[in-house]
């Protein structure tokens, strides 16, 4: 299957200047980074629930919406703003720069403003899949920064689930 906006953001001018930017941004960071590695990882993940719970879902929005969900992050480091408020602005602007249609810039924007969200275990919502990829993302149980981690212990990933 051919990711056609997947690829289309891949060699955007807009897209990989805002992920210059947030690598820059990111350089001496010592937790997660929010780096290709990490959504590649998410839209991964939210393949392999969807495919678990037996929900469509389209590939192609999935990675999209994946790589772009924490491009905001450059505004919240530099202005405070929150990430997926921001990102939802950078997104949208990509997005009509590589000619993105209506339907899938809406979804791929509802994944992006939900990821940060309280997702619900339970929920079958593209957008809660969606979120808690991102949470099981994370590599908690082998980070060398957990000490100084604010995340809750709770939310951490402690084990790897499926």
């Amino acid at each position: 299957m051919n990711l056609e906006l997947t690829n289309k953001l891949l060699t955007s001018k807009k897209y990989l200047s805002e992920l210059h930017k947030l690598t820059e941004l990111e350089r001496e960071r010592i937790f997660c980074r929010h780096n290709i590695e990490h959504f590649l990882d998410v839209a991964r993940i939210t393949l392999i629930m969807c495919h678990e719970k037996e929900i469509a879902a389209d590939p192609d929005i999935i990675y999209s919406a994946a790589l772009l969900h924490d491009i905001g992050r450059t505004n919240e480091y530099i202005n405070g703003i929150p990430h997926e408020k921001a990102g939802i602005i950078k997104a949208e602007a990509i997005l009509d720069d590589i000619c993105c249609e209506n339907e899938k810039k809406k979804k791929i924007l509802s994944l992006i403003k939900n990821h940060k969200n309280d997702c619900e275990n339970d929920s079958n919502s593209l957008e809660d899949i969606f979120c808690r990829a991102d949470k099981k993302s994370r590599l908690c149980f082998c980070c060398p920064a957990q000490k100084q981690c604010n995340w809750q212990k709770e939310k951490r990933n402690m084990d790897i689930e499926v």
